[in-house]
């Protein structure tokens, strides 16, 4: 189980890494590149606001799981949810966020140093609706991070 944690926790701190050297090459007027155009429009700032506010409550929805409770409710509704947590924090700024990014991942290694072998298996319902395990949940920070870097770059690419 060592191995894993240590697989993890490598997985997560090079793709932050990769992540975070972004977010500080970025001109000021690039914070507000649009990346996403659906229903509502996300900038790269929005982008960050979305990822404090995803690994702090995937980091929460795991220490739940954790001690057998599961709350995430069956008819969860993830994008309602998103657009929301980024309205909350529509008042801070890229330097405060990326505090909070960086204080969420503190407090995500410490619950993984935390774990017991017999903790990564343990389930429950993902604000996706599925069933997925702590272990699973922990790669996808990781990946959830780098596919919103992917399409942070491509839109900057674009301008």
């Amino acid at each position: 189980m060592v191995d894993k944690k240590l697989e993890i926790v490598k997985k997560l701190n090079d793709e932050r890494q990769s992540l975070i050297l972004f977010f500080e090459q970025l001109e000021d007027s690039e914070w507000e590149t649009a990346v996403y155009h659906e229903e509502t429009e996300w900038t790269i700032t929005d982008i960050l606001r979305h990822l404090v506010d995803s690994e702090r409550g995937m980091t929460g929805m795991m220490a739940q799981w954790q001690q057998g409770n599961n709350p995430v409710p069956p008819d969860f509704d993830l994008e309602r949810w998103n657009n929301r947590a980024i309205q909350k924090r529509a008042d801070k700024g890229p330097e405060e966020l990326l505090a909070d990014l960086r204080a969420n991942r503190i407090d995500l290694l410490s619950f993984i140093d935390a774990l017991r072998d017999d903790d990564w298996e343990k389930q429950g319902r993902h604000g996706s609706l599925r069933i997925m395990s702590i272990e699973e949940v922990c790669h996808l920070i990781a990946d959830h991070e780098l596919s919103h870097l992917h399409v942070m770059k491509e839109a900057l690419a674009s301008e």
